[in-house]
């Protein structure tokens, strides 16, 4: 699984259930070896499964499929061929939380919130669109400015702030609005690059994810990481910009305490992973801002180096043919339900004998590939192994 997978299928191939069906099968009390990040010293620890779910589906493996509960043969049928069933009892789901939204329903459910710190030497998580090098140096000059305040004086001054907040940042940028502020002489900014460099900062979309509610990601971390558990993040409620930015926040926070050296979250490091990002396309497509190619850069890091870290990834998509390539070329394992002939002839790792049939496979038929081994046609359960409401 730390070598990656690929489930793609169009709608109402039953793409969502046969995934739910596989990643059922990750399920387990099985330890993987880690290496400690602090000691050094091998560990084993169980794995964490992080499904985002953009359709609030997923949240339904915590109960039971009464089709499958009711029926004795079924139930020693998966049994005898060592299939796992049955609803997850140690999955959570936690919620983003994003101002004028509603939460999806979900039964039982925490709340997650996006911190504004998170931009901490990530700068271009600002930046949805792809600036000047002039108003992007500028704009990378102001936030390390505000951080760097933030820390010299144990906290932002005169405020009663214990944590690096956006609105403060908004404030700290207009109390330098005047050509002759420290900030703008020491960088060197001008009037229409300090004017860009504001209209392209302030945005609703900002203040409605960043710093929402008290459940902030770096302090529930052990909580969300937690090893043994499902994690299922849904993000239905939101859409646009305000999905794009908590989705890419929460990826760019797991990929990089994985596979940075320094400072990082030991709740993520030192915990095997194993991250399902259905509707893949939209963010791990080839990049049109600054912000998604920040994303992809570190995304073709993590899944060369997944076996090392214990990260595995699991992109479930009904448009393969618009996942990065160098993505998808480190992908192990593709599951290919039916396609759509246009996107079959976009996709080369589909097998050559397959392409022809592809487009016309049914509900839950499915060709697996994987390096090595001869490509092979399966038919999913006509069930799923857990609750599945579609």
């Amino acid at each position: 699984m730390f070598r990656h997978a690929l489930v793609a299928g169009s709608t109402g191939k039953g793409k969502t259930h046969f995934t739910k069906n596989v990643l059922r099968q990750f399920v387990s009390e099985k330890r993987y070896p880690i290496r400690h990040h602090d000691t050094g010293e091998e560990e084993q620890r169980r794995l964490n499964l992080v499904i985002i779910d953009p359709e609030n589906e997923y949240w339904e493996m915590r109960e039971d499929n009464d089709a499958v509960v009711n029926n004795d043969a079924v139930q020693h049928e998966l049994r005898r061929h060592n299939i796992k069933h049955g609803g997850v009892d140690d999955l959570n789901v936690f919620v983003p939380q994003v101002a004028g939204t509603n939460a999806p329903s979900t039964m039982e459910s925490r709340e997650l919130s996006i911190p504004f710190e998170i931009v901490r030497g990530r700068p271009e998580m600002l930046m949805p669109y792809k600036p000047t090098e002039v108003t992007r140096g500028a704009i990378e000059d102001c936030i390390n400015a505000y951080f760097s305040c933030f820390d010299s004086q144990g906290g932002y001054p005169d405020r009663s702030v214990n944590r690096p907040k956006y609105v403060d940042f908004l404030e700290f940028l207009d109390e330098h609005d005047h050509d002759e502020s420290r900030l703008r002489e020491e960088n060197n900014i001008a009037g229409g690059t300090w004017s860009a460099v504001n209209r392209r900062v302030d945005r609703d979309t900002f203040r409605q994810v960043f710093d929402q509610g008290t459940a902030f990601l770096p302090d529930i971390s052990d909580r969300v990481f937690r090893e043994g558990q499902v994690t299922v993040i849904p993000t239905s409620h939101l859409n646009g910009g305000k999905e794009s930015l908590t989705v890419l926040s929460i990826l760019s926070y797991i990929i990089e305490n994985k596979i940075d050296d320094y400072q990082v979250d030991p709740a993520v490091r030192d915990t095997p992973m194993l991250v399902a990002v259905d509707e893949a396309h939209n963010y791990l497509a080839s990049a049109s801002s600054l912000r998604e190619e920040y994303i992809l850069r570190r995304a073709r890091v993590a899944v060369k180096q997944g076996r090392k870290y214990k990260l595995g990834l699991c992109l479930i998509t009904q448009n393969p043919d618009d996942i990065d390539d160098d993505v998808i070329k480190q992908i192990n394992t593709n599951i290919f339900l039916g396609l759509k002939a246009e996107v079959v002839d976009d996709v080369p790792s589909i097998p050559s004998e397959f392409k022809k049939d592809l487009p016309n496979f049914g509900k839950g038929q499915a060709v697996v590939k994987a390096p090595d081994v001869e490509a092979v046609e399966v038919k999913g359960l006509p069930y799923c192994v857990t609750r599945h409401g579609n």
